[in-house]
């Protein structure tokens, strides 16, 4: 092959080389489902997460919230997410910059009533190699969940963010899915300076109140009793 024929070809051949590379996929969501009733006003559940940058596991970068839910009136369930973005480990940190998740039936409405994040945003889109994941809702800082700009909850910090729900009807259950997070100004980590949490749940709500003491303690409160008891029936005799 001349040397014309041979600069003809490289272009096609490249381009031939670069439309048969597979794109990058999407990151996938995490299937960490829970089931939320009106009976369990006043009840909270956490989902912690890990750290995605660029498609590679970043440990140490991690965070949790707590989700509380407040009250539920028809269509609007009201709740508090305490956001705990103090768990990394040195040198990686970040600043979380928005959060969101799935609804079924699906989220149809969102409101931030108080807290580090300012915005609402309904079928919003968290960046990712390959394309974007579209969730029902998410709450961030400066109306885009995309990420940029400031906002949030820095690294090292704890933060109360307060906001509402609504749904199409009036809804006595609602499953809710797919947590994610969006982590940005990254610091310690070779693969880039903003990303992705997704959140898992061990399967339920947080446990409340005392325990119930299992049998053997029960025996052992009992003995207790029962020797205070005596005591308290010596002293009186050496009184008398």
């Amino acid at each position: 092959m001349n040397k014309a024929l041979l600069v003809m070809a490289v272009p096609g051949l490249m381009a031939a080389l670069m439309a048969a590379m597979p794109a990058a996929a999407v990151v996938p969501l995490v299937n960490s489902p829970i089931t939320v009733t009106a009976a369990n006003v006043g009840q909270s559940f956490t989902y912690t997460y890990n750290g995605i940058i660029n498609e590679q596991n970043q440990s140490g970068l991690t965070a949790a919230i707590k989700f509380t839910l407040n009250s539920v009136s028809g269509k609007i369930w009201n709740f508090t997410a305490a956001v705990d973005n103090t768990l990394s480990t040195a040198p990686v940190g970040a600043r979380v910059s928005s959060f969101g998740f799935n609804g079924n039936p699906k989220i149809t409405g969102a409101t931030a009533i108080s807290g580090p994040f300012t915005g609402a945003v309904i079928n919003a889109g968290f960046p990712q190699i390959g394309g974007q994941t579209t969730i029902d809702f998410c709450l961030t800082s400066n109306n885009n969940c995309q990420g940029g700009g400031g906002g949030g909850v820095v690294n090292g910090a704890l933060a109360n963010q307060q906001f509402a729900l609504s749904f199409a009807n009036n809804i006595t259950s609602v499953i809710f899915n797919n947590f994610i997070i969006r982590y940005q100004s990254i610091s310690g980590s070779r693969f880039g300076n903003s990303g992705i949490g997704l959140g898992t749940n061990d399967g339920g709500f947080d446990p409340g109140g005392d325990p119930v003491p299992e049998p053997a303690s029960w025996a052992m409160l009992i003995a207790g009793f029962g020797l205070i008891g005596a005591a308290a029936r010596r002293q009186r005799a050496v009184a008398a």
